[in-house]
């Protein structure tokens, strides 16, 4: 296992990074992210607390729920459930740290690493993501509490994702959309018992024009974060940046200041039922 260095772009632009997100294990895919300087889950972090915070208080609830759309290892779980960092994340799937580890010698590291960190005990997350060995190591090593391999753009759920699905109080995401849309919104609606919040981030090439339809049809008000962004990861080189380049200009979006100094950028849209007249759980929130 190598982590990768040279890659294709896929059709959104983007370089093709498959290779990385369905191994038996993560070394390859955070020894391949550092070097791309992937962040947007530390930059996520903040926001998402804050979310969580807002929704225990409007809801009266203290123990949480939480679907992670795009979820791969479980980074955000690891993160938010078990108070790991990138920086934390990096270093222990490193070839200095974990290069000479067999699978099983991983795996009990791992279970002691994740039980050891000092995070929110209280947020049980459920993985949702098309590939399957990743979400089965975040499974079996605790950072998940459980998943759903399922491409819920092409089907519904079945019954017994539908049954890990319910009891979801909040869904999020940090690199899912443009590769997930409205289908998948859509089916997890329909799994839960409840209509859960959402806090999704986005990248800027990727219009979330009908995920925000969809949810409006099913009675959320949806809001975006003004005048802020979330880099997500440098490019990989010329041609990457070239490519998304063209593609923002072909959606009119100008990159001055943002994608043009070498870096994805996300932004950040919240929504909740229409009929809760729950407080803006983060500052700047404008409702689209």
């Amino acid at each position: 296992m190598t982590a990768l260095t040279a890659f294709d772009l896929d059709d959104s632009g983007k370089i093709d990074l498959n290779g990385i997100y369905d191994q038996p294990d993560p070394r390859d895919y955070y020894q391949t992210l550092t070097n791309l300087g992937y962040c947007i889950p530390d930059e996520a972090a903040p926001v998402f607390r804050s979310v969580v915070a807002g929704e225990r208080a409007a809801r009266g609830i203290d123990r949480l729920t939480i679907i992670d759309v795009g979820c791969s290892y479980g980074v955000n779980a690891a993160i938010l459930k078990h108070g790991r960092s990138m920086a934390e994340l990096y270093s222990a799937y490193s070839a200095r740290q974990a290069g000479a580890l067999s699978r099983r010698e991983l795996f009990a590291r791992d279970r002691s690493f994740y039980r050891s960190g000092n995070g929110d005990r209280d947020l049980d997350f459920v993985g949702l993501d098309v590939a399957a060995k990743a979400l089965g190591y975040a499974c079996q090593a605790g950072i998940l509490d459980g998943g759903v391999a399922a491409d819920l753009e092409q089907r519904r759920p079945a019954p017994e994702e539908t049954n890990l699905m319910a009891p979801t109080d909040l869904v999020i995401s940090t690199g899912a959309i443009g590769y997930v849309g409205a289908p998948t919104f859509d089916h997890i609606l329909d799994a839960c018992a409840r209509e859960p919040w959402f806090a999704l981030f986005a990248l800027r090439m990727f219009p979330v024009d009908a995920i925000a339809a969809t949810m409006a049809k099913r009675g959320y008000a949806v809001f975006r974060l003004a005048g802020r962004t979330f880099r997500q990861r440098r490019f990989a080189g010329r041609t990457e940046f070239n490519e998304v380049l063209a593609n923002l200009a072909q959606i009119g979006i100008d990159p001055t200041g943002l994608e043009a100094d070498g870096w994805y950028h996300a932004e950040f849209f919240f929504a909740r039922p229409e009929s809760e007249a729950a407080p803006p759980p983060i500052a700047g929130l404008e409702r689209i």
